[in-house]
This record gives structure tokens, sequence and C-alpha cells, in this order.
């Protein structure tokens, strides 16, 4: 398995009044993660095609707290059809503890309709994807 290592800082407005992460802004960190991934891949392609989020699901397992350290995020390729993959990540932080675990499921697309994945991102997915 490739897994791509990405660092995301954590701001002040990020914090609920509990002190800790507001839950939505998770989704913040996992789209700054996706997009670095694709980008490492060597695959950030937007003019012959479009992609959307078709699903995302986020295990919560400890608070995140305010600090100054980045948190790291894991993020890899778990599963390639023929018009979507899938990501998987892990959101840790700065004492090593895992904060979440999450999936996405990104759909590529063109007028309204789902279509084939194109082949260079295909490639470029499956030199890096965990596959069973």
């Amino acid at each position: 398995m490739t897994v791509i290592i990405t660092h995301v800082a954590r701001r002040f407005s990020d914090l609920d009044p509990l002190g800790h992460v507001n839950n939505t802004v998770f989704l913040d960190y996992l789209q700054e993660a996706r997009i670095r991934a694709l980008h490492e891949i060597g695959y950030l392609e937007v003019v012959n095609f479009s992609q959307v989020m078709a699903h995302q699901s986020i295990d919560f397992r400890k608070p995140i707290h305010y600090s100054l350290e980045p948190l790291t995020i894991e993020v890899w390729v778990s599963a390639i059809g023929r018009t979507s993959y899938h990501l998987n990540y892990r959101i840790i932080n700065e004492q090593g503890i895992l904060n979440a675990e999450a999936e996405s499921v990104m759909v590529c697309f063109d007028n309204d309709k789902a279509v084939p994945i194109p082949p260079k991102m295909r490639e470029a997915l499956l030199a890096v994807a965990e596959l069973e």
C-alpha cells in the first residue's frame, strides 16, 4: 500500500465552543489532503474531466484540540471502479493519536452523468492503490 502523507495546520477558528475542532472542519482537512494526494501522484488535471464526491464518511475517534503543530493525514487509494475510486484517510495528531478515519468515493462525470475514469488518471491511481 502506498500511503500519501500530508500535513494540515489547524486554525484557531476551527474550534467550537467546547475547545476542540468542530466536526464539520474535518471535511476541510480531508479535502486539503485529497487535493495534495492527487497532486502527489501526478494527477491534478481538471481540464479534460470533472469529478464529484459521491460519498464521504468519517469515524470520529478522539477530539482534536488546538495546537500549532500540524495534523498528519494519511491518504491511500483503496478501490478503483469503472467510473469511481475510493480514498481512505487517517487523521493523526502531533502525539500520534488517531483522531479520525474516513472514506471518500469520487466519481468522474461529464454532462451530469458518470463517465469512465480517464486512462491517465486510472494509471496514476493504480500505481499507488491497495486493491484486494
